[in-house]
Order: structure tokens, then C-alpha cells, then sequence
């Protein structure tokens, strides 16, 4: 009797550990396919010592060309025109400066109109020449933000011209170097505007080392200075894109900053190091929480963050969550779906501020949040910083002679209707669907430097206004 009910018992056993053993198997072997076919690594950069400059500019122009061969985001046709540049270039008798190089691939990647496939700018060993001035955008306008003491006189200044060119020819050749939408186009250049290689390498600059700023001051003044390049050091200084540089957040060593006329700033700008935040606003029943990746970062976790952030508001429901996406480059949006799932529930109101800098996985958190919140989700600011059908995922890799860096991307996201071509739709988006008609700003507000500097963030203040005369 025993042995025949432990036969039974070994029997259960059985029907629930080899399923559970074939579902693991199953997922893992689902997982593995999703990597090699959204994740593919980079071909071996098999290629002989190049006997001169020009024979190593056509090995890597070549190595290129198997790497775009991989990015699912060209359209035919411009494919089409980023293969006849190419050709040119390797028809060519003589090598580009490695400053013109870089510039031409950024060009050519940019005809793939599509935010993630880029040139990155630094790669193993590589260190790019900077300028000692870091810029933010206000507006469509650079404004001289962080700078190296020696350039102090030039904080707070607009960008008038570099070299004698003047601003609009700068900012066109900049907008040239990225796909995507216009102003994710023009906040990029914030970026490239302090990289000096970019600067020569697009003609902007006439030296490879130096260039010569003119800004106007917010006296009205204008200043003129020459600023000598310096070799990114191997501790970091990289070049960021400006977000960080509108708020009163730490400087690091060796550089001053221009701090507002009025002194102060809102909490919406204030210790950005912190990359998720959750506060009571003083006077007001809302709260306000910010997210500035989609990811860990820096030490900081965002799980634990969102978990606690949400039990807060569960049990302590404020009058409406002003979310702040702004300067948000993404991450994994996985890591985001319960809590946007949640919180719009939990709350009468949701605003949530972006611009052109949420990107990537905060798109589609900012899709979360509006598909579950409907009416009750109110976006204000600038727009996302892509459209709602792009090309994400893939890899990336260094050119065998010159260490630039290229990434393709492989798997689209459609986020305003279906997606059926298996091929190239990333498959986790079918266990994580949103469908949104539009992630477009309800309330357009674009930044001015002029309000900045008088202590005012705009969209947040419009936000909290907004949340305030709701619960009136």
C-alpha cells in the first residue's frame, strides 16, 4: 500500500516538475533567440595592418558598411544614398583628416532618420578633443552654461557665433549629424558644439585645437574669446548634453558654473545628481516625482524607488503627481510598467513634463502612463524626443584603424498602431503592448533663458498651477 502511494506520489511529482523543467527550457530558449536576433554582435574586423592612411580609411569604411548592413532603420532609399557617399569615400585618392571622417560617418548615419542609430564618440582607448565651455539649450539657442576658469567671462552666454560663422549655420550643420526629430536633432548639438573634433571636422572651427566664441551676455554685452581644445581625460569630463546644466547641481572639479540672477531655482531643478526623487511640494497637495532614466544609475536603484514611491502614494493619495521625464534618456522600460500602470489610479491627475531628451525607454513609459491614464494624463513641455515608430536595440562597434564607434539599431517599436512584421518588431513589445495615438504636449512650453535666470521653471510651474486650481 505505501509503495503504491508513494508510486502516485513520485507520479504527481512528475506531471508538475517536467512542465515546469520544459516552460524554463522553453523561455530560455526564447530569450537566447530574442538576443542573437535583436542583439547580433559585430562581425570580426578581420583586415591586415594598412600599409598607409588612405588603405586604413578603406578598411574601415568597409568595416562600416558590414556594420550598417546589420541597422534594420534605413529606409531603401536611404540606404541607397548612404551606400553611394560610402562609395565615393572609398573611391577617393586621399584620406580624410580623422576630425572629417568622424563628421562624414555621423552624416551618413544620420540619413537613417532614426535616433538610436549614431556615431558614438568615444570608444576603447579613443578621447576626443573638447572645448573647455559646456552648453544648454533654451529654445532653439545654446546658452555657455559650465566652463573651465580661465573662461568664466563667457557664462551665461548665448551662442552668437564660432570662427566668424554665424549661429544658424552652426546649428544647421549640427542638426545633421543625428536622425530624429528636429529637436532632438538640435539637443544633440549641445553635445557635438563642445566636441572640437566635430567643430573642425565640419568646418565650422579653421584649426583642429582652438575655436573663437562669441556670445552675447545677459548685460547685452558681447564677448570674444579663443578657446584652446584639451584631450578628454582618461577619468571622464565627458561632454553632456545640458539638461544637468540648468539646475544648481555640484560642480565637478575644475569648472564654474552660472548660477541664476534670481538665486534659486524649483525643486523640479534643484539635486539632479539624485536620478529618481519623490517630494511634497510646500502649499500644494500634489507631489512631485522625477525620473531621469529608466534604469539603474549610478548606485541608485530605480526598483526599490518605484516601489516605495507607489506605496507612499497609495497611502497617502496626493491631489495629482507632476512626473518628470525631462532629460530622461531611457533604459528599460520593463522596470516601468507596473508603476505607470498603478499610479495614474492612484491619483485624480497625472502631468507629466518632457522635451526632447525623453527618449528611447521613457517614450514608451510617457506611452504607458497616457494609454492607462487617459483624460487624467496631461503632458506639458516639449516633445518626446522621437517619434512613435522607431528603431531601438542592436549593438554596436569600433572601426579596426580610426576607433570610431558606430551603433545599429535592429528591433522597431511602433507605439500608435500594430506592429505584424516578426521579423523586425522587437517581440517583448507583445508581452508589454501600448497602443497611444499621440505623445504631442497638450501644452507646448518651450524653456527661455530669460525666465530660467529669473528662477522660474515653466513647465513645472505651469503643472503645479494647473494641479492646484484642480482641486480648488
Amino acid at each position: 500500500m505505501s509503495s503504491m502511494s508513494g508510486w502516485r506520489r513520485s507520479r504527481w511529482i512528475m506531471w508538475i516538475v517536467v512542465p515546469l523543467i520544459v516552460l524554463a527550457g522553453l523561455g530560455y530558449g526564447a530569450f537566447q533567440l530574442t538576443m542573437l536576433h535583436f542583439y547580433p554582435d559585430p562581425p570580426e574586423a578581420h583586415y591586415p595592418p594598412p600599409a598607409n592612411a588612405l588603405e586604413a580609411q578603406r578598411q574601415d569604411l568597409d568595416y562600416f558598411v558590414k556594420l550598417q548592413e546589420l541597422d534594420r532603420s534605413y529606409s531603401p532609399a536611404a540606404r541607397a544614398q548612404a551606400n553611394r557617399v560610402i562609395a565615393i569615400m572609398k573611391a577617393a585618392n586621399k584620406a580624410l583628416p580623422p576630425q572629417a571622417l568622424l563628421v562624414r560617418l555621423m552624416q551618413i548615419t544620420a540619413l537613417a532618420d532614426n535616433g538610436h542609430t549614431h556615431m558614438r564618440l568615444l570608444g576603447p582607448g579613443r578621447f576626443p578633443n573638447l572645448v573647455p565651455v559646456r552648453v544648454t539649450r533654451f529654445g532653439s539657442d545654446f546658452y555657455v552654461m559650465r566652463a573651465k576658469p580661465l573662461y568664466k567671462d563667457l557664462l551665461g552666454g548665448r551662442l552668437i557665433s564660432i570662427d566668424g560663422m554665424p549661429f544658424t549655420e552652426i546649428a544647421k550643420r549640427l542638426d545633421g549629424l543625428r536622425g530624429g526629430l528636429p529637436g532632438f536633432r538640435r539637443q544633440n548639438g549641445t553635445l557635438y558644439v563642445s566636441v572640437q573634433d566635430i567643430l573642425f571636422g565640419a568646418g565650422i572651427a579653421k584649426a583642429p585645437m582652438r575655436s573663437t566664441w562669441t556670445v552675447q551676455l545677459p548685460s547685452g554685452a558681447l564677448a570674444t574669446r579663443t578657446l584652446a581644445a584639451y584631450r578628454m581625460p582618461k577619468s571622464g569630463d565627458e561632454p553632456d548634453t545640458g539638461y544637468r546644466w540648468s539646475s544648481l547641481a555640484p560642480l565637478a572639479k575644475g569648472w564654474v558654473g552660472y548660477a541664476p540672477a534670481a538665486g534659486t531655482l524649483p525643486i523640479s531643478r534643484q539635486n539632479l545628481d539624485r536620478v529618481f526623487e519623490n517630494l511634497a511640494i510646500a502649499g500644494s497637495c500634489a507631489r512631485y516625482v522625477r525620473l531621469q532614466d529608466i534604469i539603474d544609475t549610478d548606485g541608485q536603484r530605480i526598483a526599490p524607488f518605484l516601489q516605495k514611491t507607489e506605496a507612499e502614494i497609495a497611502a497617502h493619495p496626493p491631489c495629482a503627481v507632476i512626473l518628470d521625464l525631462r532629460g530622461n534618456g531611457g533604459g528599460n522600460y520593463t522596470n516601468a510598467w507596473h508603476f505607470a500602470h498603478t499610479l495614474p489610479k492612484l491619483t485624480k491627475h497625472t502631468y507629466i513634463l518632457t522635451d526632447p531628451d525623453t527618449f528611447s525607454a521613457a517614450i514608451t513609459t510617457t506611452a504607458f502612463f497616457k494609454e492607462t491614464g487617459g483624460r487624467n494624463v496631461t503632458i506639458l513641455g516639449e516633445p518626446i524626443g522621437d517619434r512613435l515608430a522607431f528603431f531601438a536595440e542592436g549593438s554596436g562597434a569600433c572601426l579596426p584603424n580610426s576607433k570610431l564607434c558606430d551603433t545599429y539599431a535592429t528591433g522597431k517599436h511602433v507605439y500608435n498602431g500594430p506592429c505584424t512584421d516578426w521579423h523586425i518588431c522587437y517581440w517583448v513589445n507583445w508581452f508589454y503592448p501600448v497602443r497611444v495615438k499621440s505623445l504631442a504636449p497638450d501644452e507646448l512650453i518651450v524653456e527661455r533663458f530669460a525666465d530660467w535666470d529669473a528662477g522660474h521653471d515653466t513647465p513645472y510651474e505651469r503643472a503645479l498651477a494647473l494641479a492646484n486650481a484642480r482641486n480648488r
